[in-house]
């Protein structure tokens, strides 16, 4: 699986954290999701984005891929991010 961030209307950037304005709702973005988007500016694999983001923010244990895959399916459903193969 590839990953891509979906360009939003509008983004404010305070340390590590975003808000951003997408499809009409302003939404708090964690600093692991707002890391996530900006790795994942162009097509990214999952395997190497599970690897840079535990470099930036840590090993979270267990298998990094798949815990991935439940961060990047949430932010998909709320448009901030798109999938491919």
């Amino acid at each position: 699986m590839r990953v891509r961030s979906v360009p939003v209307l509008d983004e404010v950037v305070r340390d590590d954290e975003a808000v951003v304005l997408v499809g009409g709702q302003v939404l708090r973005v964690s600093p692991l999701a707002h890391s996530l988007r900006t790795l994942a500016a162009d097509w990214t694999g999952l395997e190497e984005l599970a690897a840079r983001l535990a470099e930036r923010h840590g090993d979270p244990g267990g298998d990094v891929v798949e815990l991935l895959r439940a961060v990047v399916a949430d932010l998909q459903g709320a448009g901030l991010v798109e999938t491919g193969e």
